[in-house]
Formats: C-alpha cells, sequence, structure tokens
C-alpha cells in the first residue's frame, strides 16, 4: 500500500496552487533519480546543476508532480519563482502539522553516528523519521523535514554550518523540542577568527527551540560553562552527559562500561569502548531520559548497533590475498575527530600486528591549517602506530614532523594510492583510514 505524505488539497494550501485535491503523493525529492510514483519533484538550480533538466524525465511518470521556476506548464507542475524557497514552505508546513517530538543535533563532529543511533533506539518506542545521510545543509535539512509524515511520533534532523548565521536559519524551520550539541572543536575554522565563533554559531541551535524544550550538552566539552551560560539567559532546561558528572555519567572500567542515570546505575551490553561511542549512547540515553521512556527497550541496542560506512566502521578485507582489518574514518575528518580517532587506534592491542595509518588532510581550517596538521604529528609520536601515508597538500605539514620511523609515504593524490596500496600492506595489517571526504579517499575504501 502507497503511504500518503501530502494530498492535493494540502499541497493547494501551501502553494496557492489548484492541482486535483483528491491526488497525494508518498515522497519529496530534489534528486530526479528518487522519484520513481507518486514523487515530488522540486527542480533546484545548485552550484554545479539544474534540476530543471530532469522534470520532464520525472513527468513521464503521470502520477509525479514537480515545482519549477521555469519551462512549459501542465497540470502536473507547480510554478514557483523560487524553488528552493517553496521547498522550505512545504517543510515549515509539515513541522507545523507535526505532532512528533523533534531533536535537532549540532556539533563539530559526531552529528550522523548520533542520528543515526537516536533513530534506532526512537524506532523501537515509536515511527521515526530522520534526515539522510550527512543532509545537513540549507538543501538537505528542508528537504528532510519536508519528508516528515504526519504520524511520525519522533523526528531526528542533523543541522551543519560553515559559517555565523547557518543554523540559525536552519533550527527555526526544525523547532526542535530537543536539541543537542555534541562538542566544539575546530572545523570550518576558515571562516571563523576562533574556536569561540564556532562555538557562537553551535549555540544558534538554542534560538529554535520550542517552548519547553531541552538542550542537551557534553559536560566534558571546555565551552560547557559557556554554553551552559546562554541556555541559563534563554531559561532553557539543561540535561548533560559525559565522563565527568553529569546527568548521563558514563563509568568505564577496562571490562565494562555502564552509565550512571541520575543516582542509579545502568549496565548495557556494549562492545565498542570508543569514546566517541560511548558519548553518543550518552546523549542517547539523555533524549530518552528526557521523553520518560522505559530504557529496558533498549538493553540490547547499543551492542547491535552498526556504524555507518566512513565513520569508523570496521570490517575485514583481503587485497590481493593479504588479510587487513580496515577501520574506515574517511567520511570527514577535522582536529578534534582525527585526534579521537588516533586515541582510540593507539588503545588497540596488536598481537603482533602493525598500524598502519592512512591520513588525507584536515579541510576548511583556514589559516590554522598548518598548526593543526602539524599538532597531529606531535600526537602521532607518541603513539603505537607503526606507519603513516599522507595523501594530499595539507598533511605534508603532518609529514614533515613525524618520525622516521612512522613515515611511510607522502603523496598528492588517491591516484598513486590506487596503483600501490597492494605494496603498502602486509598480511594481518590494521589500517585506520582517516581524511575529509573530497580527498576522495572514502569512495575508494568503501568498495571494499
Amino acid at each position: 500500500m502507497t503511504t500518503k505524505l501530502y494530498s492535493g488539497e494540502e499541497l493547494n494550501t501551501v502553494f496557492n496552487s489548484n492541482i486535483n485535491n483528491k491526488l497525494f503523493f508518498s515522497k519529496v525529492a530534489i534528486d530526479s533519480r528518487e522519484v520513481s510514483n507518486r514523487g515530488i519533484f522540486f527542480a533546484i538550480k545548485g552550484d554545479h546543476d539544474d534540476g530543471h533538466r530532469y522534470v520532464s524525465g520525472v513527468l513521464k511518470n503521470k502520477n509525479n508532480l514537480a515545482i519549477i521556476s521555469k519551462g512549459p506548464k501542465n497540470t502536473r507542475s507547480i510554478r514557483s519563482k523560487n524553488t528552493l524557497e517553496s521547498l522550505r514552505n512545504l517543510a515549515s508546513y509539515a513541522r507545523q502539522r507535526s505532532k512528533a517530538k523533534i531533536v535537532a543535533i549540532t556539533g563539530s563532529c559526531g552529528k550522523t553516528s548520533l542520528k543515526n543511533l537516536l533513530n534506532s533506539s526512537l524506532s523501537k518506542i515509536g515511527k521515526t523519521h530522520c534526515s539522510p545521510k550527512s543532509f545537513n545543509n540549507h538543501f538537505g535539512v528542508p528537504y528532510s523535514l519536508a519528508n516528515l509524515s504526519s504520524d511520525n511520533k519522533y523526528g531526528i534532523f542533523e543541522l551543519g554550518m560553515s559559517s555565523k548565521g547557518e543554523i540559525d536559519n536552519l533550527v527555526n524551520l526544525v523547532k526542535p523540542n530537543i536539541a543537542i550539541i555534541t562538542n566544539i572543536g575546530p572545523a570550518h575554522l576558515e571562516n571563523f577568527n576562533n574556536i569561540k565563533g564556532i562555538c557562537n554559531a553551535k549555540a544558534e541551535i538554542m534560538n529554535g527551540i520550542s517552548q519547553n524544550g531541552v538542550i542537551i550538552l557534553n559536560k566534558d566539552d571546555k565551552f560547557f560553562n559557556y554554553l551552559k551560560k546562554i541556555a541559563d539567559k534563554k531559561n532553557i532546561e539543561i540535561l548533560t552527559f559525559g565522563f565527568s558528572k553529569s546527568d548521563i555519567q558514563i563509568r568505564k572500567s577496562l571490562a565494562k562500561v555502564s552509565f550512571k542515570i541520575k543516582n542509579k546505575i545502568v549496565n548495557f551490553k556494549i562492545n565498542n569502548f570508543n569514546k566517541s561511542y560511548l558519548y553518543n549512547v550518552a546523549a542517547t540515553l539523555c533524549v530518552h531520559h528526557y521523553l520518560n521512556h522505559n530504557i529496558k527497550f533498549l538493553m540490547n541496542n547499543f551492542n547491535n548497533f552498526k556504524i555507518p560506512e566512513g565513520r569508523g566502521n570496521e570490517k575485514n578485507i583481503k587485497i590481493k590475498n593479504k588479510k587487513i582489518i580496515l577501520i574506515n574514518d574517511s567520511y570527514n575528518s577535522n582536529p578534534a575527530s582525527l585526534n579521537e580517532a588516533i586515541y582510540n587506534f593507539s588503545l588497540r592491542k596488536k598481537n603482533n600486528q602493525r598500524k598502519i595509518l592512512i591520513m588525507g588532510d584536515m579541510l576548511e581550517l583556514g589559516k590554522r591549517s598548518k598548526y593543526y596538521h602539524q599538532q597531529a604529528a606531535k600526537i602521532l609520536n607518541k603513539t603505537n602506530i607503526d606507519k603513516v601515508h599522507c595523501i594530499g597538500s595539507e598533511v605534508r605539514h603532518t609529514y614533515q614532523k613525524l618520525n622516521h620511523s612512522k613515515k611511510g609515504l607522502l603523496v598528492k593524490n588517491i591516484s598513486f594510492l590506487k596503483e600501490n596500496i597492494f605494496n603498502l600492506l602486509q598480511n594481518n595489517d590494521i589500517l585506520l583510514v582517516k581524511s575529509s571526504n573530497r580527498i576522495g579517499l572514502f569512495n575508494f575504501f568503501k568498495k571494499f
């Protein structure tokens, strides 16, 4: 049975149009390849392509509808001066009609992983919708929100930013009941004078929290007190998580991990002791605690959770008959997430295996790029990682400061790596790949 996301009558109300009221549509899309049947396609002009090129293909199916700003009119298209603004209008309508509890997540790293973890746990309680992939910008957020159905009980949205004012614009569309700031670090630093500027930009998420909502903060983050003051001024309820004393406190030993929820100790089955993952579990527990959920539903959730591709997921692969353990963390990289990945990798036992790191550039660091890449070398030199191969241009600053014994290859792009990776690795190596997405390592290693 085809689900109904919007009726023709609803669309006529939103767009002041006159399509058949009896029509209904089951999906909103900004990519024509995602439109199959009863889809609403928004023809948006981007930096590299124009959606209007694909309208005729979408409308070959008589059940589809297109929102356009140019081209011939017909009974299955709605004309708009600005199709992106029209998408925002539909997203705003979706939010207005929804009775779902809405969660919005921002932070310098960990947003997508936390969103997916929350999706897996909230789905056990009720019908949940979340933004796909890393759709967290001025295109992705309204697209994700416009696909929120009227019967969803929960909605989870990731809000990203590269400059001041972007989150403010997005959060006032999403209007979350629950907002989370995972951490503050030097990501997108090229557009800010300092990390405090990034903190203020992330704090914009508090501007759109609905009445009687809550902000969830990382108690261990160095900007916690600063963010708490902002929340207090806005009279927003605060929930905290972290290893230090907090509402949801992580308690880790060598053999197990538990969580102190207010004054009660709760144990979950967890085999991933990475600090970033435990933070995400704690933030997830904050959400369930705020919503007064029975956490018995979650006892096995955190042990079975599958880490998304390129976010630190681990798998056994073969490269020319060599067995390799691949830890793929190549979707994104900034100083905070790189340091976390190195720390987790260094804790791993060797068992007579070599630890190999393939490191790509950290991008969008502006004038501080050289400094942060050099700092990475200082951290790497103190670890038990055997070899570091560097791919890119900025990462040369890391390579130059590495101890001689750790230096592998330094190459500008991945074309050399593609041809020579077989020679870089030995049987039973443990390989960590960490890089910003644009370097191309994510697309290369996800094929394995």
